[in-house]
């Protein structure tokens, strides 16, 4: 399908994957053909009267909740079409309108999803370019972010690697090579570092 344009329109209808995260339900927009997503939709939970009647009347079942969990009872997280309004009821969340179709969304797609909640949430600092706007040329230790899992930071700082020809579907390594998703959240920034960071 193609990537829904920007619009006033009400509705917006676009690929995605939704997803629970942090207690909260989300639409993550993809564009067609393009692993990275583009915006990351926070959603009430609930569907439009329009999709609850649809989905009461589909299902056959008048009693069904109007909420997206019905929608795919067996996951917390899967891809497919759907179209969305803007709640009556919650300031910049939207309903569920429509979902013609929908499967497990993938690995990847599921890590790439919750960065892109990430941040959202967490706005990139000043200083650090986000995984989603560019990525670092070669494998070169850059300074990287990802969220701290302390309370008293939001970020934490490492040193990493991007390398995706070594590690196609985990590219961010640590130093010594391992995936940085092994020893915490995926990167979510990072700053060019030649000028302090250099080999021995």
């Amino acid at each position: 399908m193609t990537q829904c344009p920007e619009s006033n329109s009400a509705e917006r209808h676009c690929y995605g994957v939704i997803l629970h995260h942090r207690a909260e339900w989300w639409l993550v927009e993809f564009p067609e053909r393009d692993p990275d997503p583009i915006k990351a939709w926070a959603l009430t939970g609930q569907l439009t009267p329009a999709m609850a009647d649809w989905f009461r009347a589909d299902t056959g079942n008048n009693a069904a909740k109007a909420e997206v969990p019905a929608l795919n009872p067996d996951s917390r997280c899967w891809s497919g079409e759907f179209s969305i309004r803007p709640s009556p009821d919650a300031v910049d969340r939207f309903d569920i309108d429509a979902h013609p179709w929908g499967s497990e969304a993938g690995e990847l797609e599921t890590r790439l999803a919750r960065a892109m909640i990430e941040s959202t949430l967490f706005p990139i600092p000043p200083g650090f370019l986000s995984v989603f706007t560019g990525l670092p040329d070669d494998d070169r230790p850059v300074l990287a972010i990802r969220l701290s899992g302390y309370i008293c930071s939001t970020f934490e700082v490492l040193t990493a690697r991007y390398m995706p020809v070594y590690r196609p579907r985990s590219p961010w390594r640590d130093i010594s090579g391992e995936a940085v998703g092994d020893s915490g959240s995926d990167i979510l920034g990072w700053a060019p570092a030649r000028d302090w960071i250099r080999p021995a």
